[in-house]
């Protein structure tokens, strides 16, 4: 069946962080040894829509001994990118080669409202579907069969690319095609993989 549609994740394939840019390295520097860690876990239900990132980094600051730090000193780490302008502009190519492109992404409130006003990520994409919108995150398989369900389309008539190989994993068992973008590869890369899995049978 030719794939008719793809669905792109942003972090690591469309933006990236500073060079040399690490976030947990970046967190434990502010907070200490295992406050990444913790960040990270509050933020989970701000992933899936149950809380805002401002409400779970408040919690994990308020828990966290010895920390003089708010919820704003810490908000910025999440628009710590910068969007690929060559990437951005072949999913533009791809959207004109009359394949539909639909962003797939884990995103809590503030990066998903970061991404829209400040790099155009819903005019960059036919549909946009951020995690904590749909109330699952990757690589939960709810995730993707939400996606399918929204465009009523089969699994063999999409492609899905992503940098995490939990998260392909996830979208490859449901049927869908994957591509597994190597974390910090360029967009020739990307292009070469994506143009390999639109021509695959």
């Amino acid at each position: 069946m030719t794939i008719t549609t793809l669905l792109w994740d942003a972090d690591g394939v469309l933006q990236h962080g500073p060079s040399g840019w690490n976030w947990r390295k970046e967190l434990d520097r502010v907070g200490g040894p295992g406050f990444a860690e913790a960040v990270f876990e509050a933020e989970l239900p701000a992933l899936i829509g149950r809380a805002s990132l401002r409400t779970c980094l408040e919690t994990v600051l308020h828990r966290w001994p010895g920390i003089d730090l708010n919820s704003d000193d810490l908000i910025g780490l999440w628009e710590m990118a910068s969007v690929d302008p060559d990437a951005f502009a072949y999913v533009g190519e791809v959207r004109r080669r009359g394949v539909a492109c639909h962003l797939a992404t884990n995103q809590q409130d503030h990066r998903r409202r970061w991404m829209r006003d400040a790099w155009g990520y819903d005019e960059a994409f036919d549909r946009s579907y951020y995690s904590c919108e749909l109330g699952v995150a990757k690589p939960d398989p709810a995730f993707f069969a939400a996606i399918l369900d929204d465009l009523g389309l089969r699994p063999d008539q999409v492609g899905f690319i992503d940098d995490s190989e939990p998260n392909v994993s996830a979208a490859r068992a449901l049927g869908i095609a994957t591509y597994h973008h190597p974390r910090g590869a360029d967009a020739s890369t990307l292009r070469a993989g994506v143009e390999s899995l639109l021509a695959s049978p």
